[in-house]
Formats: C-alpha cells, sequence, structure tokens
C-alpha cells in the first residue's frame, strides 16, 4: 500500500471525519473508499462503447467523467 497526500477544504474534512465517526472507520478507509469508489465510476465510463457515438455525444459522455 502507498500514502498519497492532498488538500482539501475544511468543511470536506469536516464532513468526511463525520462520516468516519458515524461509520466506525477511519478517515483514511473512508477517504480510500471514496477514492475507489470514484475510480470504478469513471472507469465504468470508458466501458462504454465510445467509438460508437457522434461527437457532440462522445464529449458529454466524456466531460461527465471529469
Amino acid at each position: 500500500m502507498s500514502n498519497v497526500s492532498v488538500s482539501i477544504t475544511e468543511d470536506l474534512q469536516r464532513k468526511i471525519s463525520s462520516i468516519a465517526s458515524k461509520s466506525g472507520r477511519s478517515v483514511d478507509e473512508c477517504v480510500a473508499l471514496a477514492l475507489r469508489d470514484y475510480i470504478e465510476n469513471y472507469e465504468n465510463i470508458y466501458k462504454t462503447d465510445v467509438c460508437a457515438m457522434d461527437n457532440l455525444e462522445r464529449s458529454f459522455f466524456l466531460s461527465i467523467g471529469e
């Protein structure tokens, strides 16, 4: 496992800490789960046949993953 350092707003830090406290997980676990879910969702976008779309559809579809 490796470590990653990110800067987040105080508001986001409070929200993550609250979720961690309520779920019985550490803040690190909650952040790792959130990143895993984000990456899975992002990867799912590219499993769709992007080649079958026209340029307008493709640009919209890819922009929602950013």
